[in-house]
């Protein structure tokens, strides 16, 4: 029988998101339940600092679980003239929309995530998009220029997803900027499920384990004190290390939504290795 999640307990948050494992562990304590720990008024840095975590590691979820080797990674820029806030913003959204009209006509399913940064440099914009020719791309940004790169066959896009979140930074947070979101995104993006399990104290105390075709990505690791509770968290990320990953529900919690089916650069008529002028993230 499965055990209840109440009152206070040492947690596993587990994500499968494409051919990733996102894991957290911590100590989970209930409102109401047991003493706070004494470090409950973090600063306003600390604050931030997390929140850009949480960000982070979102969409590092939605990435890995939407996107695969070969799909692009887009930045349009404004030639001539830079465009108030207001106009850059409706010329990305009939972009999509413009741009949406020709995934249709090919019957290839149009995924993206957007981000537009206002502070930092002049006005431009990032995508993250299901594979398409970019010389459709490029015919349908009419206001400058476009830099394509491809997603690499890691399946983990943890640094771009640390790039696109640092690029909105303080475009989100400055007062008057014309958008408040650090990106938006298609409706149809598969949303990454957490699932939760009580799990004993020894296996905080512990090093990470991967699970069987599974291997941990040592930069993932990070034991750190919790802002709001002053609890110890640990996270980290397993990486799939055969061509299909082994698990696409995880065993324990609610199943979640089936993944696509993983396609390889070949698939999609790209070599990879022979990409010239273009980048790999």
């Amino acid at each position: 029988m499965k055990k209840k999640i109440t009152g206070n307990n040492f947690i596993r948050e587990t994500i499968v998101a494409g051919a990733t494992i996102y894991t957290i562990l911590k100590y989970s304590i209930h409102p109401g339940r047991g003493k706070r720990a004494q470090k409950c008024k973090p600063t306003r840095e600390a604050v931030i600092k997390n929140n850009d975590r949480l960000a982070v590691m979102k969409l590092t979820m939605l990435l890995n679980g939407n996107f695969h080797p070969g799909d692009l990674h887009v930045t349009l820029t404004y030639a001539d003239e830079e465009p108030s806030q207001k106009e850059a913003k409706r010329e990305i959204k009939l972009f999509k929309e413009r741009l949406g009209r020709e995934y249709e006509k090919r019957g290839i399913t149009y995924k993206w995530i957007e981000t537009t940064e206002y502070d930092n440099h002049r006005i431009h914009h990032h995508m993250v998009l299901t594979y398409i020719d970019p010389r459709v791309i490029e015919r349908q940004w009419r206001r400058g220029h476009i830099r394509t790169s491809v997603l690499d066959r890691s399946r983990n896009y943890h640094k771009l997803a640390e790039y696109l979140v640092k690029e909105t930074t303080k475009t989100m947070r400055k007062p008057g900027n014309e958008t408040k979101r650090r990106w938006s995104a298609s409706r149809n993006l598969t949303r990454p499920i957490v699932k939760r399990e009580i799990i004993t104290p020894r296996i905080l105390r512990e090093d990470p384990k991967a699970i069987k075709g599974y291997e941990i990505d040592a930069d993932s690791v990070r034991r750190f004190e919790h802002p709001f509770t002053g609890l110890e968290h640990i996270e980290y990320m397993m990486v799939a290390t055969d061509p299909v990953p082994r698990i696409k529900t995880w065993r324990r919690g609610k199943i979640v939504d089936r993944q696509e089916t993983y396609r390889r650069a070949e698939e999609i008529q790209i070599s990879m290795d022979s990409l010239d002028g273009w980048d790999v993230l």
